[in-house]
């Protein structure tokens, strides 16, 4: 990482190929129309926008300028990058971060946990609005929302599963904000995930909910407290 952090998806068409299947399996269920699909797209690419903004707009409120850009590889894709640059010994252990004109910045392991961490608590955020209004969203015709759904549940659980080691992901930035092993910060965002879609399934579910609201809390707690 010695340039500036970047954001992106390089498991991006993995997400895309899972909730297009997510669709599909809806679809089959409600009997979709052609418009319903194009729903269900605007949907997944809300869920996209509103994870991104989280990060530009928390990165603006630290005064990090972040900015959108392109990256070519491994896939093209729009990211966004701010200033952030962190700065390791020979051991290869981050001791502080500067801007880009290299001066040192305050607590920059506390802002990027919250930058990193916005985009999976903008998720969760959306997620439990979407739940607690539409418990029975699986049995309901609205394409739209079950597009941001799938993509906040996919994003994460890909993130959880495959994405950890990413170099531009949000997990790996924040297990090094932390200095704390990838796997303790997979575990805490893939557990909502994880319950978000037992309840789409299990809607009369008297538990998960109030597990699945105490792991988003607990997050989202977390990363205010830094």
């Amino acid at each position: 990482m010695g340039g500036l952090l970047k954001r992106g998806y390089p498991i991006l068409w993995i997400m895309l190929v899972l909730v297009l299947e997510w669709g599909i399996a809806s679809a089959r269920a409600e009997t979709w129309e052609a418009s319903d699909y194009a729903w269900f797209a605007a949907g997944g690419l809300s869920g996209f926008v509103i994870h991104e903004s989280a990060h530009a707009a928390v990165a603006e409120s630290l005064g990090l300028r972040p900015r959108l850009e392109i990256r070519h590889k491994p896939v093209p894709f729009a990211i966004i990058k701010y200033d952030l640059i962190p700065v390791k010994d020979s051991s290869g252990e981050i001791t502080y971060y500067t801007d880009r004109d290299g001066n040192p910045i305050s607590n920059g392991g506390q802002k990027r946990f919250v930058i990193a961490s916005a985009g999976i608590n903008s998720q969760n955020i959306v997620s439990e609005w979407i739940l607690t209004q539409y418990p029975r969203l699986a049995d309901e015709s609205r394409p739209y929302l079950k597009g941001i759904l799938a993509f906040d549940i996919l994003t994460s659980m890909g993130y959880a599963l495959v994405g950890r080691k990413d170099p531009d992901g949000d997990l790996r930035g924040m297990s090094e904000a932390l200095k704390v092993n990838d796997l303790i910060i997979g575990g805490i965002v893939l557990l909502p995930a994880a319950m978000d879609l037992y309840r789409y399934y299990h809607p009369d579910s008297v538990w998960a909910p109030w597990l699945d609201r105490g792991a988003k809390g607990y997050l989202l707690g977390f990363s205010i407290r830094w």
